[in-house]
């Protein structure tokens, strides 16, 4: 799927209040992703690690912003669980969407 620069704008756009930018520079640092371009499918595929574990973020948002904010809920306890929330998504929405 290929999506022009105004979709990831829009995309990026919905993060745009309640976010925080020190917690998504920590996410960057932390969190490493990675594509894979497999031989059996057309489009790569990201992963993340999170704790010493790959994990596929491609199709696993859901699940891979809950497995990060139980993770990171206490160290950032002072950050409202909507904005630290909003802030994973971002993270995940920016690079699912770098792709192509």
């Amino acid at each position: 799927m290929i999506i022009s620069e105004e979709e990831k704008k829009e995309i990026l756009s919905k993060y745009k209040d309640n976010t925080s930018d020190e917690f998504l520079t920590h996410l960057k640092r932390t969190y490493p992703i990675f594509t894979q371009k497999l031989e059996w499918g057309d489009t790569p595929i990201k992963f993340i690690q999170i704790e010493d574990k790959t994990k596929m973020l491609t199709g696993n948002k859901k699940f891979m912003v809950n497995k990060i904010f139980s993770i990171e809920e206490e160290r950032w306890s002072h950050l409202e669980k909507p904005t630290v929330r909003r802030t994973i998504k971002k993270f995940i929405d920016g690079n699912l969407i770098d792709t192509e």
